[in-house]
């Protein structure tokens, strides 16, 4: 199912998609959903992340090296 979403936006980023639209061979709706996908994965990891840096704080583990030292 497929949903259709308004969005305003400022003249410049209009601008900078233009650009991009011309480069590639995306419609506008395939790179805002390609944009909107990658910034939701992100935000999923950044909120994983939080969770486990404090579950590896709990446990001693501070930097990549303490990582390393455990897994070695």
């Amino acid at each position: 199912m497929r949903t259709s979403v308004s969005i305003s936006l400022p003249e410049e980023l209009n601008r900078e998609i233009d650009k991009v639209l011309k480069q590639t061979s995306l419609t506008r709706s395939e790179l805002v959903r390609a944009a909107l996908d990658e910034y939701l994965f992100k935000f999923r990891f950044r909120k994983l992340r939080e969770k486990l840096v404090v579950k590896a704080r709990s446990h001693g583990i501070y930097t990549d090296e303490d990582v390393f030292r455990r897994l070695s």
